[in-house]
């Protein structure tokens, strides 16, 4: 029997399997110090050492120096895949704009652009503007799509996460978001992965906030979104409505909703809900009113905070996450409406949420692109099981030490 057809022996796949388990830390954070990866990884610093020199002698990883911890102090260095490695898309598909970002293999992100819709209204004319747009924007900045290898899109709206490889799904595509998905991976021959764009926030906020730990986002706009991430896994759901927040019942005898319930938080905290309860139009006018301190505004604002303080302590009770993120136009309306949000939560949650961290989205509003980025990198095949050949003295173990 040929040596290449040995099967491999225990060690050597407990080996290759901690290879990938360092792999899979710095795909799915970027750069990270060997401490960090540790701790993610859970790996003995003799059994990192070992997989770390082999990466680096392949170039499979590259190290750069990080900031100093202080004045004195050494710079920290980091670790990230080889930027070479590939070039990823994260494309977002809002309700009035498309927005793009292009990173390579280490999260670098390289190129952004924010374009409105305009004339592009029915669902295959934005298509074709966020096929035709993306590729400007690589030209622009002299990045080769030769080397592109996967796609994450965010769209509005809940219901299933959609994956289509290369050549496109093969099966007839009637929903939304798979004709999304089925599209740009025909046009451009990567694999694309789709999902609601408040879930890919919440990873893009996981990904890139450096905080780590489970998180519950929540997007209050013209809907009511959530994106919930526990032990660094983004939670879909199996009918992919995990973490719908704004579909949590604050009014029993409310009135219906679309979705098919009664007194959904949708219908009292968003910006819909809040522009019918004060009889205003647009949406600068009602902001307006609230900074000029009219008081219809003001109770309104601070009305739908409660309910979504309310909401959010069960949602908190149930899932019991690290921290609560939010985004949105209402958010954005600042203490007026985050002031009865927090105090409803501490007043309607169980003691231990009161200690729980609530704050504002650091990627806004990029959330959508950067989680479609993050979701392609997470979900690469080439990067979920990143190649770990032999070194040239042909031992395929020496890269890599048992844990």
């Amino acid at each position: 029997m040929s040596d290449a057809a040995t099967p491999p022996t225990a060690l050597h796949r407990l080996r290759q399997s901690n290879a990938e388990r360092v792999l899979d830390c710095l795909r799915r954070h970027g750069r990270l110090s060997r401490a960090e990866i540790a701790e993610h990884s859970g790996l003995s610093r003799t059994t990192l050492s070992t997989i770390l020199s082999g990466l680096l002698r392949r170039g499979t990883v590259v190290q750069e120096e990080g900031r100093p911890q202080n004045r004195r102090g050494r710079p920290t260095a980091l670790l990230t895949l080889n930027p070479s490695a590939g070039q990823y898309a994260g494309v977002e598909l809002g309700r009035h704009r498309l927005r793009m970002v292009i990173a390579d293999a280490a999260h670098q992100v390289q190129a952004r652009e924010e374009l409105p819709y305009g004339a592009a209204r029915s669902a295959g004319a934005r298509l074709a503007l966020a096929e035709r747009s993306l590729r400007d924007l690589a030209a622009r900045h002299g990045i080769t799509l030769d080397a592109l290898t996967g796609i994450g899109v965010g769209s509005t709206g809940p219901g299933e996460a959609v994956s289509a490889p290369a050549s496109g799904l093969a099966e007839s595509v009637r929903a939304g978001r798979a004709r999304v998905a089925d599209r740009l991976a025909r046009a451009f021959g990567v694999r694309v992965d789709a999902d609601n764009n408040s879930r890919l926030t919440a990873l893009a906020e996981a990904t890139r906030s450096g905080a780590g730990g489970d998180l519950l986002y929540v997007h209050f706009s013209h809907g009511v979104g959530g994106g919930l991430i526990i032990g660094g896994q983004l939670v879909r759901g199996v009918g992919g409505v995990a973490a719908e927040v704004g579909h949590l019942c604050v009014d029993p005898g409310g009135a219906a909703c679309w979705c098919g319930g009664h007194g959904c938080l949708e219908l009292h905290a968003s910006v819909p809900a809040l522009l019918r309860t004060t009889g205003h139009r647009n949406w600068a006018v009602l902001r307006d009113a609230l900074e000029r301190g009219r008081a219809a505004e003001q109770e309104a604002v601070r009305a739908a905070g409660a309910h979504a303080g309310n909401a959010l302590a069960a949602m908190c009770t149930a899932v019991n996450p690290g921290r609560i993120v939010l985004g949105g136009e209402l958010t954005d309306l600042g203490e007026a409406f985050q002031r009865p949000l927090r105090d409803a939560l501490a007043g309607r949650g169980m003691r231990a949420l009161r200690r729980i961290d609530i704050s504002t989205s650091t990627v806004a509003p990029w959330g959508g692109a950067l989680g479609g980025l993050a979701l392609a990198l997470r979900e690469s095949p080439l990067l979920a099981r990143y190649p770990v050949p032999a070194d040239a003295d042909g031992d395929p173990d020496a890269a890599a030490g048992a844990q």
